[in-house]
């Protein structure tokens, strides 16, 4: 078999045996390929090889349809003779051969492109020797498809098309059904087949569609039109007015995400413009969901991008919840330290599905996220402080926890349980040593059942007992059980505010409640149990606020503590009521007794417990109690004054554990300065490491608030109503409600480059499916049509 290149033309030689033995059904397409013969810039090679006397396309038959290699050969050697020419003809036949290097195209851009820089021109020949060409074709095929058609280009064994590659959209002269071939743009044409023969025809009859196929048309189209004003220029136009409709298309998804609206209301805000005069095509849910995740991932690529950048420490917070539709999530927030902030920031990082909820499942679907978000597993090493979750099995188990898994990974991370559930722990492990506590509980938990079930005979005549009892008694819920402190406060609380209704209703149908009720007993027990959750709500509130640290939630639980010390020495506020309100009209309808079957709580009992374990779960805790006393070297206010000395070699030797624990360098100059500086004056400027490791320490988090808050905005996000959205989406509405700006600091012009850029459509693209319009009724119309 000769050359590869004797079979593009030898299907449009003359008619003749050869002719007829070559053109087969198969190959038709190919026929029509070349069927105007071949370029100018060959044919005039053929002249000057041949000279005048000779027939050119006869000698172009002969030349490329090699019959013997014998032929090839003397067609090569002919060649090589004719290198001795003039330097005139020589200079021809390069101008014309070689010399016709390819104009450079002016350089066009769609949206923003990176400024490429001028490379000396070359000739097609040098160009294509250095090129990697398809498997199919050899150097002389690929100078003449080149020379043919202009816009075709060649890269890594691959074929492209220049012209689009450079102007990639068609802008305002798209159409429905006409768009810019990928693979022509990014040059991924490959040939199809499993021989040489298949795989050259293959990529002819490519070539020939692109090349007659309307986007194409329309794209040389553009250049032309660009001729007499620059590319740059008349693109910037276009875009100006599809960036300006896209953007307000963009606008309007993310107020309803903000306002947590579906998204389907996008069809009647987009309608709204259109009668305005606007004209958009992303006017349906599906357009604005795509929008909704290429927002939400743009924002996050943004803001961990600037994180890594900066060198970041970071604090990871994890919390497990169900959705509405009883799907297991994993919620992960991050606490960083940025330089530009006073404070950590708190930013939320994704809500994941959990397949399984087992610590192996948990881990690894937390490591991978991070991993996605750019925080590769070297960059967790050498910036991870601390883990906070809550007090779940699962994530903070001894053996097979999530957080142990953590520390075989990261060796050097602090471990915090969440301190407002350990101190609901607290309380629950003291009145659980109780047993006359349990009266209490039981009533409780009797009247949570009661009026918290379905069945509505039983909730049904609360509305004739009194509109103040159905008010208060659906606040009720669950107490002394895995709920903070400020949850069980609102129950006592409660039945405290509809006492004497309570015993009204359970007089008629709840007989054994009445008569808990009406022991006076039962009565200082839940006045003893409101002041006692009083102090631990404020302490929770107190230890939920953004701006509370490690070292001012020490302070807080002391306070606390001291204020129960003061309570069992005298009595509490609502202690202190009981005697006048049993003789007050609003509870005489009740017979107050003292029945020895319910005994009162062992008061002063109940509060040294309490106030032992809010010291062995929250002050010291396992390692934690060492770990303050290396915090306190940062706070002047926790110093042994009468012990330190110029300089304090006990507090240096902690330094350097500090150091380790922060991972970071506090320079031990501004450590000797900070502590000269505060022994001499209270109130001093503080030196900038110090002020650094004193932000770092800030960034670990003491409980797991922000992920309790992530799961509120999750419920309203996914109702009943849109429990069809999945937990990628409800992830990605969440991170714009979490992380974006307000609607009116917020520009979208960014996100509408990059929503191009990723070869999406815009709102002025009609290649769009038209929206179904609302047909009104002959009836509803009719009244309209009255003279």
């Amino acid at each position: 078999m000769g050359d590869p290149g004797s079979e593009i033309i030898e299907s449009v030689s003359p008619a003749g045996p050869e002719a007829s033995e070559s053109t087969t059904d198969e190959n038709e397409d190919d026929i029509r390929f070349v069927s105007e013969g071949p370029s100018r810039p060959v044919l005039e090679y053929i002249h000057l090889v041949c000279g005048d006397n000779e027939n050119p396309s006869t000698y172009y038959r002969d030349i490329l349809f090699p019959k013997m290699p014998k032929r090839q050969g003397d067609f090569l050697h002919f060649l090589n003779m004719k290198k001795v020419k003039t330097d005139t003809e020589n200079n021809e036949v390069s101008k014309n051969h070689c010399g016709l290097s390819k104009a450079k195209e002016p350089h066009f851009e769609y949206i923003e492109q990176p400024i490429i820089e001028e490379k000396p021109s070359r000739s097609s020949e040098e160009e294509i020797d250095n090129l990697v060409l398809p498997d199919c074709w050899n150097e002389k095929q690929a100078f003449m498809f080149t020379e043919q058609y202009k816009w075709l280009e060649i890269k890594e064994g691959k074929l492209g098309c220049k012209d689009c590659s450079t102007v990639r959209h068609l802008g305002s002269k798209a159409e429905k059904h006409v768009h810019v071939s990928k693979e022509w743009i990014a040059y991924l044409v490959t040939p199809n087949g499993s021989n040489k023969t298949t795989r050259q025809a293959s990529l002819r009859k490519k070539i020939r569609e692109h090349d007659v196929s309307k986007a194409h048309g329309k794209i040389q189209d553009l250049l032309k039109e660009s001729t007499n004003d620059s590319i740059s220029n008349l693109v910037h136009k276009q875009n100006n007015k599809n960036i300006d409709a896209t953007v307000k298309v963009f606008n309007t998804v993310y107020s309803l995400v903000k306002h947590n609206r579906p998204l389907s209301d996008i069809e009647g805000a987009i309608e709204l413009q259109e009668k305005n005069g606007e004209v958009n095509c992303l006017n349906t849910r599906y357009s604005a969901t795509r929008i909704a995740e290429h927002i939400a991932k743009e924002m996050k690529m943004k803001i961990f991008k600037n994180i890594i950048e900066e060198n970041a420490k970071i604090c990871i917070i994890i919390d497990e919840a169900s959705t509405v539709s009883k799907k297991s999530t994993l919620v992960i927030y991050l606490q960083c330290t940025i330089q530009s902030a006073p404070a950590p920031v708190m930013l939320f990082v994704a809500l994941k599905e959990l397949v399984s909820t087992t610590a192996e499942y948990i881990f690894n679907t937390l490591l991978t996220t991070l991993n996605d978000c750019g925080f590769t597993n070297e960059y967790l090493k050498a910036n991870l402080i601390a883990f906070c979750s809550d007090g779940a099995n699962t994530i903070l188990g001894r053996k097979s926890g999530v957080a142990t898994k953590l520390l075989e990974n990261f060796p050097e991370i602090i471990i915090w349980n969440c301190l407002n559930h350990r101190l609901q722990l607290s309380l629950d492990d003291s009145i659980s040593e109780i047993k006359q506590i349990n009266h209490f509980k039981i009533f409780l938990d009797k009247i949570y059942s009661i009026y918290h079930q379905p069945n509505k005979n039983q909730t049904k005549p609360l509305g004739t007992v009194a509109k103040e009892l159905e008010t208060e008694i659906i606040k009720i819920g669950r107490v002394m059980g895995p709920r903070w402190a400020a949850c069980s406060l609102q129950a006592a609380t409660a039945v405290w505010h509809a006492y004497p209704i309570l015993y009204m209703h359970f007089s008629h149908s709840f007989s054994g409640l009445a008569k808990r009720l009406a022991n006076i007993n039962f009565l200082q027990d839940l006045a003893l149990m409101i002041d006692i959750l009083e102090e631990f709500s404020v302490l929770s509130t107190a230890l939920q606020s953004r701006s509370t640290n490690i070292q001012k939630a020490q302070k807080l639980i002391k306070r606390t503590i001291r204020a129960l010390e003061n309570l069992k020495i005298g009595t509490g506020k609502y202690e202190s009521q009981i005697v006048d309100l049993i003789k007050s009209d609003k509870f005489k309808d009740i017979p107050f007794n003292k029945n020895n079957k319910f005994n009162a709580l062992p008061r002063n009992v109940l509060l040294d417990n309490i106030i032992q374990h809010m010291n062995l779960r929250l002050l010291s805790d396992g390692n934690h109690e060492s770990i303050f006393n290396y915090f306190d070297l940062l706070e002047p206010s926790t110093w042994p004054y009468e012990e330190i000395t110029s300089p304090w070699i006990a507090g240096e030797k902690k330094l350097f554990h500090l150091c380790e624990i922060l991972k970071c360098e506090v320079d031990l100059n501004d450590f000797r300065e900070f502590v000269n500086n505060n022994i001499k004056s209270s109130n001093v400027s503080i030196p900038t490491t110090i002020q650094k490791a004193k932000k770092i320490v800030s960034t670990i988090a003491i409980n797991s608030a922000e992920a309790e808050r992530g799961f509120h905005l999750m419920n309203i996000i996914c109702t009943r109503v849109r429990n069809s959205l999945t937990i990628d989406h409800v992830s990605d509405l969440m991170t714009i409600n979490l992380l974006g700006k307000e609607l009116a600091d917020w520009d979208a012009t960014p996100f509408v480059k990059s929503w191009s850029n990723c070869n999406h459509r815009l709102a002025t693209d009609t290649r769009v499916r038209q929206k179904s319009t609302k047909v009104f009724h002959e009836n509803q119309l009719a009244i309209w049509n009255l003279q």
